[in-house]
């Protein structure tokens, strides 16, 4: 392969990494008229783990985009909520994200269902889900390199002079305005800056497969849930990504991939329902680290750090892609209202926003696993530290943070707060003046 020479790029906005966050992110600065380059590693679509999605941050980016429809037509199964054996009792109960399904599911068809407007999100194939979010970004301007690596960063104290992107075209030495780093858990400028801070006690892994042909929970709901069963290894997850193809994990604290033969064995302990199931062979059997981790930091002096290359909660709350999502979209909104000025006052905001979130996840992992009575085991006493906490979180409280509604409405009335400035501008309009115009209109 021939290695032509360096050159050299100034641009406005890098994004590293095309995956929900570094997609949308950079799709929304694209929109808004910078110049977007976009680094992906890996060409797309390639598989991923993390299927099981939240309302809001789709309902974001429909708002944003209009690519609704798109996912309703990608063949993606819905997910009405969960279902759950997890706490003292062995009984199945359940947490879904519309108040009227409570009472509604114990006396609709599982066609009155799906007929209904009930609020729903998607369990997605992530291979086909983030291509056409790459393929959003694509069309809102941004340029995408792929597959492209990231090399030798360059930092002059807190900024980020200089990054190599290296390609079979050459290598490009670019200058960038500003760095958003969506590179996932590689955390690629996260870890060269430093701040790299892992939570020991909600340390697990996973092993996973796919299935073809199994059945799903009982009732309407069938497989239109996320399906979570405690188990002594620790807990499992059934997740329906399409009408015949179901993600099925392990979370453990093994540091290797269980075996296949013990794997098998766990998920018929949990009692997830492949009976007549066949196992994606060509898939084979998957393992991923799922430790919880965050940055002392999440932006600085011309950088900002969004999804898992910012931060990860355990998976239990499937919050992965949903965090992605509206961090990015709250990353580009701190990005714009800076405008030409300095990054790092709108880059403390979001860092602190972000953590804040962060933690509060955090918090609801922790008090998930601490009230888990239900199994004996070496995963669940690795968690007896947990507190279990008094009292109990009210469901509709824990449904509003888990569809992730309380930060998206939080977005939403930031953006149009920064369009509303944006607008003041462009027709001269500043804020002293307009509060004089208020003033005298309030002046009998």
């Amino acid at each position: 392969m021939s290695n032509p020479s360096t050159s050299v790029r100034d641009i406005d906005v890098l994004v590293i990494g095309g995956g929900p966050a570094g997609s949308t992110a950079a799709a929304l600065l694209a929109r808004e008229g910078r110049s977007v380059l976009l680094a992906e590693r890996e060409t797309f679509p390639r598989p991923h783990v993390g299927e099981s999605l939240q309302p809001a941050s789709l309902q974001l980016l429909d708002r944003h985009f209009g690519v609704g429809p798109r996912f309703a037509s990608a063949g993606f199964a819905r997910k009405y909520g969960a279902v759950y054996v997890w706490g003292k009792s062995r009984k199945p109960w359940s947490v879904l994200f519309d108040s009227r399904l409570e009472n509604d599911v114990k006396t609709l068809t599982e066609a009155e269902l799906l007929a209904g407007d009930y609020e729903h999100a998607w369990q997605v194939d992530r291979a086909r889900f983030d291509e056409i979010l790459l393929d959003m970004a694509r069309e809102q301007g941004v340029e995408v390199h792929s597959p492209t690596t990231v090399q030798n960063i360059e930092l002059d104290g807190d900024r980020v002079v200089s990054v190599h992107l290296v390609s079979e075209a050459g290598t490009v030495a670019v200058h960038p305005r500003v760095v958003i780093d969506a590179s996932g858990q590689r955390c690629v400028l996260g870890r060269r800056l430093g701040g790299h801070e892992t939570v020991t006690d909600l340390r697990s892994t996973a092993s996973y497969g796919y299935w073809e042909g199994c059945g799903g929970v009982e009732g309407p709901l069938g497989r239109h849930v996320q399906y979570v069963v405690t188990i002594p290894e620790g807990w499992a997850w059934f997740i329906p990504t399409a009408a015949d193809r179901t993600s099925i994990g392990i979370v453990h604290r093994r540091k290797r991939k269980m075996e296949r033969p013990e794997w098998e064995a766990a998920i018929r302990q949990a009692g997830l329902p492949i009976e007549g199931a066949r196992f994606d062979e060509e898939t084979g059997l998957r393992f991923a680290r799922d430790w919880s981790f965050s940055h002392r930091r999440m932006g600085g002096e011309n950088w900002l750090l969004v999804g898992d290359a910012a931060c990860f909660v355990d998976p239990v709350l499937s919050g992965g892609v949903d965090f992605a999502i509206r961090g990015a979209a709250n990353a580009a909104v701190a990005v714009l209202s800076a405008g030409d000025g300095p990054l790092a006052p709108a880059a403390q905001s979001y860092s602190k926003a972000l953590l804040r979130e962060y933690r509060t996840y955090l918090e609801l992992a922790r008090y998930w696993y601490g009230n888990n009575r239900s199994t004996d085991g070496f995963f669940w006493k690795a968690h007896e530290a947990i507190d279990a906490l008094a009292g109990t979180t009210p469901l509709r409280a824990f449904v509003y943070l888990t569809t992730g509604h309380y930060a998206a409405d939080r977005h939403f009335k930031v953006f149009s707060e920064y369009q509303e400035q944006r607008i003041f501008e462009a027709l001269g309009v500043t804020h002293s003046s307009a509060r004089k115009v208020l003033a005298r209109r309030k002046t009998p």
